[in-house]
């Protein structure tokens, strides 16, 4: 998996493209719903602003539930940067026309109650182009850049909309005045460019063709039935799809009652409400950002469940204390946390959707997941558009809601904890623990895991670099690992992980300083091995600490090879750090690296020493192979700063 080159994402243009019209479109957003509330008097210390508020919301996403099913079918059949680019001139001409709405002598009451209709028309049409526009920026973002930089991608491009709707607001609240027509039609003007600019941009792009397509699927029978036939048929979608609508749903409720939260917990009215909407949003979008960012840094979607399942309960947290509190320092420390946990937990789910889900049938897939996602947000925002006294019973509904997320959270997170393929509960808490932390803190990657048999006899036998190399095969191998373990590393403060992973301890011979197997222990893992139990053994018998070179193998995997029938599959592990310290091996960060070999079974009439010798020629093939790969890595970064240079 780590042989081929990627462009880095800074060097890639089409992502770049992409990136920028996110940013353009991300500011005009969030500037027409500025204008919007200036428009319908939501600023007034006597208005509902809490209803105007989830009106204009409720507007935007209506479409989402009749386009959202159509716009993947769409996007599924025509070429996806072209449904983008008429998406965003679309919702440019329509703001155009929105100006005519504007009258000069605009006040804080907004257009007469009669015309609101034409405010939330505009909404209406707007986010009918943004619900054909989603379901093919989300399928397109897989074609752009490659599946490891499949979150990084989503990371940035969701921090770039963040940043730009952050823009947005404060740009919006202070350039537009309630009192002001001609500041809100600047306002709605701006919007027109930055629409029509990143529209324009997406024509640039270059879209990679898919590598695999169903050869059993003809483009003509595409239909939603059969997406809805292919959702059904795999939960784990559904799942993932239940979390982004409560996801969603939190986000429109917290949404909904900011102006709420100014009004009743800060006593603001008026301009300093306006501002008040204005810094909120961005310190809650600073916090998505800064979750994006985290999400981008941590690179893995083999164990996103975990930071996902664990933001969403701290999210759920974070929206109770924000209807209680007070202090208004600690209701903004509460929106960045609570920005930073959701954003987490979108752009898990989003990946793992993106992952997934083939090409042919992303598009449908990303239009059921979009409508089930707004089917929720439209649902609050009408309740809330209709809700009587909505400013203080917005606040008793977040009393309800937070506790909600912080249980479904802490119970999905328990469960996925407990799941696997381990022997116990605590066996499958301990690697999924351990897998995180290989997989974020030593940039685990490795190759060939396929020659790791699913079921049977099975001893991998690898060279032994630090005291992390066990933790990094249990990583990546889902199979529980008995390991050979030394009396001496028996250590009694880490006896309940003894009992955990339930290895098999060996004596050392004193005469000899050998590691001597007595004929039980030797039934005992026959009988493991035969049973279908994976060993795990390092032949050398000890760390090679700062060296890594190979030292004399011993002959106990051959003989137990023979003895069982099991399969000696040969590993090589390279990139942890050369040291003699213990914490140096486990916390110094690391890009480690497992290479798995063709696997051989020693058979009854086969000579130890021999099939010793072969299995010490496999790890060093392996090793010899890696050695070229990293050199090739070498030459490819010396070329690219030598361009770079030139440049």
């Amino acid at each position: 998996m780590f042989t081929k080159p990627l462009t880095p994402l800074w060097r890639n243009l089409s992502f770049t493209l992409m990136w920028t019209s996110t940013a353009a479109s991300g500011f005009g957003d969030r500037m027409m719903m500025v204008a919007a509330l200036a428009l319908l008097g939501a600023l007034g210390a006597a208005s509902e602003s809490t209803a105007l508020n989830a009106g204009t919301q409720f507007w935007f996403f209506l479409p989402y539930l009749f386009f959202s099913l159509p716009a993947g079918w769409l996007s599924d059949h025509l070429p996806r940067k072209w449904v983008m680019f008429f998406c965003d001139e679309s919702r440019a001409a329509i703001l155009f026309l929105g100006f005519w709405l504007i009258p000069p002598d605009l006040t804080t009451g907004g257009i007469p109650l009669e015309d609101h209709w034409k405010v939330m028309g505009v909404l209406f049409l707007v986010g009918t182009a943004a619900s054909f526009f989603n379901p093919a920026r989300s399928s397109i973002v897989p074609q752009v850049v490659a599946p490891k930089q499949l979150q990084a991608g989503n990371a940035i491009l969701l921090s770039i909309s963040v940043i730009a709707s952050m823009i947005g607001l404060v740009v919006g609240g202070y350039l537009i005045d309630p009192d002001e027509g001609s500041t809100v039609k600047n306002g709605l003007w701006l919007a027109f460019l930055l629409y029509a600019v990143s529209g324009t941009f997406f024509t640039f792009m270059r879209v990679k063709d898919p590598v695999v397509e169903d050869p059993d699927e003809p483009r003509e029978k595409r239909t939603l039935m059969q997406a809805a036939r292919y959702i059904r048929s795999h939960p784990k979608l559904i799942r993932l799809m239940g979390l982004h609508a409560i996801v969603w749903a939190g986000a429109m409720i917290v949404y909904s009652a900011v102006l709420a939260v100014g009004k009743i917990n800060f006593e603001l009215s008026g301009n300093d409400l306006l501002e008040h909407f204005a810094w909120m949003g961005p310190v809650l979008g600073f916090g998505m950002l800064v979750g994006a960012i985290l999400v981008g840094l941590i690179r893995t979607r083999r164990e996103v469940v975990l930071p996902m399942m664990l933001s969403l309960l701290l999210a759920g947290l974070c929206v109770t204390v924000v209807a209680f509190v007070k202090v208004y320092w600690l209701a903004l420390l509460c929106s960045f946390l609570l920005g930073l946990f959701g954003n987490i937990t979108i752009i898990s789910a989003l990946t793992l959707l993106q992952s997934i889900t083939p090409n042919y049938i992303r598009g449908r897939v990303m239009g059921l997941d979009s409508m089930s996602s707004t089917a929720m947000s439209v649902i609050v925002s009408a309740i809330v558009y209709q809700m009587p006294d909505a400013d203080r019973n917005i606040l008793t509904v977040m009393y309800f809601v937070g506790p909600v997320m912080f249980l479904i959270g802490l119970v999905q997170l328990v469960r996925h904890m407990k799941s696997g393929r381990m022997d116990s509960a605590a066996a499958n808490v301990f690697r999924r623990i351990e897998r995180w932390f290989c997989l974020v803190w030593h940039r685990l990657e490795w190759t060939d895991l396929h020659r790791v048999p699913r079921t049977g006899g099975v001893i991998l036998a690898s060279n032994h670099t630090t005291a992390l190399d066990p933790f990094l095969l249990q990583a990546a191998v889902p199979r529980p690992i008995r390991w050979l373990m030394l009396t001496s590393y028996r250590f009694r403060a880490f006896e309940p992980l003894w009992r955990t992973i339930d290895p098999v301890f060996l004596e050392v011979d004193p005469a000899s300083d050998e590691v001597a197997p007595g004929p039980a222990q030797v039934r005992d893992l026959a009988k493991r091995l035969r049973g279908g139990d994976l060993v795990g053994v390092f032949p050398e018998g000890h760390l090679q600490y700062e060296s890594r070179e190979l030292d004399t193998f011993q002959e106990g995997a051959a003989a137990l090879s023979r003895l069982s029938g099991a399969v000696i599959v040969p590993c090589f592990i390279s990139g942890t750090p050369r040291s003699r310290s213990m914490i140096t091996h486990l916390f110094k960060p690391t890009h480690s690296r497992i290479a798995f070999g063709e696997g051989f079974v020693v058979s009854r009439g086969d000579d130890v020493a021999a099939a010793t010798a072969s299995l010490r020629a496999a790890i060093e093939q392996l090793a010899a192979e890696e050695a070229e790969r990293a050199e090739g890595r070498g030459r490819r970064r010396f070329r690219r700063r030598k361009k770079l240079d030139a440049e």
